[in-house]
């Protein structure tokens, strides 16, 4: 296993409890990158009508990890995916192409609205509210994993940044800075470094890299009750537990990704917590704490990549994106069935190709 985020702990996880071998490589330590800068928001109702079954299903993965693993920082108050009046069209045609699919959600306008969500401002036009979206905390999410993996007996190598790959005696040898490793079979599962890593293995893999900036804000009275999407898709909000408000929404940082350096851009950021006051403007009166910067992978069609590269010995990559954190663990697990010569299920085979 190459790479220790969400995805590639859950698959070292799975393989390891199905009675394998496993050794887990990661460049820096467990959750430290992709998976764990993210928002970590596990919301349904903002995404694309042909994923929802897999969506439905991961979200059902994050269920039972909170029951498996303990305190992740889990919660599933449900979400509100809201619009302004010049985005209330595109709620509409969300909101009918769900229901059309068996897959309905509540409509929420005018007084109705106000009196499910006063603490929405006036520019919050609709919304539609969905019992399935919740959040969770990367960072613990990622400890439990990591401990969970070990437990289990998997081999969790810190600061093995993998160098280079070679095909010895029908076995990948990996050359890492923390030495050299052998396996049967291998799973790419660096985020956006796994273009890279593929590219050791001679093999083309279309992943990049995006640059985005989150926020949280000090604890203030419990107000909002409900994940907070945006069907702009240009925000996120959520309470933590110790009711701090959490800001996302995609909007650029700036730095490099090599050497790594995540920056924040002074201007996005500004605009992001603007957005964030005109939908909720209470959130104007508190204190920003911390903001911060983190590299998320992304492909060219905007999914994840899940997939037995061919040839022998296997190789697989596993690169969630798209709301990875959402997707992660169940993506792991089924990267670890494709170890084991398992089919994708059909809700996941979208994700099925190389690039």
């Amino acid at each position: 296993m190459i790479g220790a985020g969400i995805a590639g702990l859950g698959c070292a996880r799975h393989l390891a409890q199905k009675g394998k071998r496993v050794v887990l490589l990661e460049q820096n330590e467990p959750g430290s990158a992709a998976s764990g800068v993210n928002a970590g928001t596990l919301a349904y109702q903002n995404k694309r009508e042909p994923l929802l079954a897999f969506y439905r299903e991961a979200l059902e993965e994050w269920a039972r990890l909170r029951h498996t693993l303990g305190e992740i920082g889990h919660g599933q108050p449900g979400g509100l995916h809201v619009a302004s009046a010049t985005e209330r069209a595109e709620l509409e045609r969300v909101s009918l192409a769900r229901a059309a699919i068996g897959e309905p959600v509540e409509w929420l306008e005018g007084r109705k609205l106000r009196t499910r969500a006063p603490w929405l401002g006036p520019e919050v036009d609709a919304a539609t509210y969905c019992g399935r979206d919740g959040y969770a905390n990367p960072q613990l999410a990622c400890l439990a994993l990591a401990a969970e993996c070990r437990r289990a007996g998997v081999t969790v190598v810190s600061r093995a940044r993998v160098r280079g790959a070679a095909l010895r005696n029908r076995r990948h040898a990996l050359d890492t800075s923390a030495g050299d490793f052998e396996a049967e079979a291998a799973v790419i599962a660096a985020g956006p470094w796994s273009a890279g890593v593929a590219s050791l293995f001679g093999r083309e893999l279309g992943v990049g890299s995006s640059l985005i900036v989150l926020s949280v804000t000090e604890p203030a009275p419990s107000f909002i009750d409900a994940v907070v999407t945006h069907v702009s898709g240009r925000l996120t909000l959520k309470r933590l537990a110790n009711d701090s408000v959490l800001i996302g929404g995609g909007w650029p940082g700036k730095g490099r990704f090599e050497p790594y350096e995540p920056g924040i851009d002074a201007a996005s950021l500004q605009h992001n917590l603007r957005y964030a006051a005109a939908i909720v403007p209470a959130l104007a009166e508190m204190r920003l704490v911390r903001a911060w910067a983190g590299f998320e992978s992304v492909t060219r069609d905007g999914l994840p990549i899940l997939a037995a590269l061919g040839g022998e010995p296997m190789l697989v990559a596993c690169v969630p994106t798209a709301a990875g954190l959402t997707a992660g663990p169940l993506m792991g697990r089924l990267a670890g069935e494709l170890v084991l010569g398992k089919a994708l299920p059909e809700y996941a085979r979208p994700f099925a190709r190389g690039s």
